[in-house]
């Protein structure tokens, strides 16, 4: 049985094979998802800032992080 693959959550997997925690473009992406949701749990959320960066998640998303293993230091393929 083939086990398919959910896009929305492709950043998560490295094609490289490298460990999560040591990929620095998933380290890139989990840092945008952190500072939203900092930015989501404010009293005084900054609305701009809010889709600011929705929009660069979605932005790294739909170009995966296949994206910057050329430039890896990681990338031995």
């Amino acid at each position: 049985m083939v086990r398919q693959l959910n896009k929305k959550k492709i950043v998560g997997i490295c094609p490289v094979g490298i460990k999560k925690a040591i990929c620095p473009s998933i380290k890139k992406t989990r840092q945008l998802h952190t500072q939203l949701m900092i930015a989501q749990r404010q009293k005084n959320a900054d609305p701009v800032q809010i889709e600011n960066l929705r929009n660069s998640l979605k932005a790294r998303r739909t170009q995966g992080i296949a994206a910057e293993c050329e430039t890896c230091i990681y990338n031995t393929r």
